[in-house]
């Protein structure tokens, strides 16, 4: 008669592969139902892409026809860190710059006016 050997027993996930696991699906989901035209709001960014936004004035109201150092902070953090390719870093607030910061607001909760104010300053710099 053949022995039948002990059965094994159950498999115990670790923390890791669990981790891993929940991460993945939620990559997916996340891309799944995410548009591709939409921006992410980045839940962390690298120093350097601060870095490249270096501003030392204040952060004062801005509009559409707007210009100035003010203006090619708040374009350097749109196409910088918050990946809006389409806007130049010129300094002038023009439609582009409008329209992105209007999409921006309303990611973060915020009316879409396309008007840059304390609030608005306030979500762009977490």
């Amino acid at each position: 008669m053949t022995a039948t050997p002990p059965p094994r027993p159950p498999r115990r996930r670790t923390a890791a592969a669990t981790l891993a696991a929940t991460a993945l699906i939620a990559a997916v989901t996340v891309t799944a139902t995410t548009p591709a035209t939409a921006h992410a709001v980045p839940t962390a960014t690298t120093v350097t892409e601060w870095r490249l936004c270096m501003f030392l004035g204040g952060h004062p109201s801005l509009r559409k026809g707007g210009a100035g150092e003010a203006v090619r902070h708040l374009q350097c953090i749109l196409n910088e860190v918050y990946r809006f390719q389409n806007v130049t870093v010129n300094g002038v607030f023009e439609e582009v710059t409008e329209a992105s910061v209007k999409t921006l607001q309303r990611q973060f909760g915020l009316a879409g006016t396309g008007v840059v104010d304390a609030a608005t300053w306030t979500a762009l710099h977490p």
